[in-house]
């Protein structure tokens, strides 16, 4: 039957078109984040996506303080406000 639900051994319908699937991670970028609430300083993060609300923009950021309780450094992942995070820039010389 024409354009019935056959398999074929030949290339998918994406192929077919030339559309790839994106890939994930792509639009993480290394950050500072500076002064967060709760966390003032500068800590090395991982920008992870951008949204945008009534008071300006927020990015979804991950980064690593040092965890006072035990040796060792503590995970967060939270929103925080454009003004908190800054480009990475790489250490002179």
């Amino acid at each position: 039957m024409a354009g019935g639900m056959t398999r074929r051994d030949g290339p998918t319908l994406a192929e077919r078109v030339g559309v790839t699937a994106p890939r994930r991670g792509d639009d993480a970028r290394h950050c500072w984040v500076v002064d967060a609430p709760g966390h003032p300083g500068r800590w090395p993060g991982l920008l992870l996506e951008w949204r945008r609300e009534d008071d300006g923009w927020l990015g979804r950021v991950a980064y690593a303080i040092p965890d006072l309780d035990r040796a060792g450094a503590r995970m967060i992942e939270r929103w925080l406000p454009a003004h908190c995070l800054t480009a990475e820039k790489a250490p002179p010389g």
